[in-house]
């Protein structure tokens, strides 16, 4: 699958916090329990009970996300994406 963000993509992302609702899908800003000075971009991909967050990148092939450094804590996240603004989606005629 191409990845839904290319690399050098600019997004609007809003902060969350401890009310914010964080849902299967979302795209989220976080960062990486082994390289905290490392923010990444990722899909959530699953949620447990006991509030472990799976992350998972759009190309599994090439994608380093939860599989290599293990779930992440909700303190990891820092935002939620709202839209991508660079580059422009290609137009349709």
């Amino acid at each position: 699958m191409a990845p839904r963000l290319p690399s050098g993509a600019l997004v609007v992302a809003r902060s969350i916090d401890p009310r914010t609702a964080l849902r299967v899908g979302d795209v989220v800003v976080a960062r990486r329990p082994d390289r905290p000075e490392l923010e990444i971009i990722k899909r959530i991909a699953s949620i447990d009970d006991a509030g472990a967050i799976f992350l998972a990148g759009d190309n599994p092939a090439v994608s380093t996300d939860s599989r290599q450094f293990g779930a992440v804590t909700r303190a990891h996240i820092l935002a939620r994406v709202r839209w991508r603004y660079w580059p422009l989606p290609p137009t349709r005629l």
